[in-house]
């Protein structure tokens, strides 16, 4: 696991968040990490663009002409032909 260390934190926000730790029987450090993981998750937007960029690169790899078959049919193909 990474860590960081954050300097010149304003008194009273450190002191807010140190109140707020105490009233959540947690430390402030955790309440770091949470701020920290909320910060770092995708936005609806962030995943709508991964999934385009995602779907142009398949449609970029496809051979035309060639028929397609879905991954998800050939996991299932594979699956049950082991059965």
């Amino acid at each position: 696991m990474g860590q960081i260390l954050i300097r010149n934190i304003d008194d009273r926000d450190l002191e807010t968040l140190r109140a707020r730790a105490k009233a959540q029987r947690t430390s402030v450090e955790a309440l770091g990490r949470e701020a920290i993981r909320a910060a770092a998750r995708l936005t609806v937007e962030e995943k709508l663009a991964l999934v385009a960029s995602m779907q142009a690169w398949s449609r970029a790899a496809q051979v035309p002409g060639a028929p397609q078959t879905l991954g998800v049919d050939l996991i299932r193909e594979a699956r049950d032909h082991d059965r």
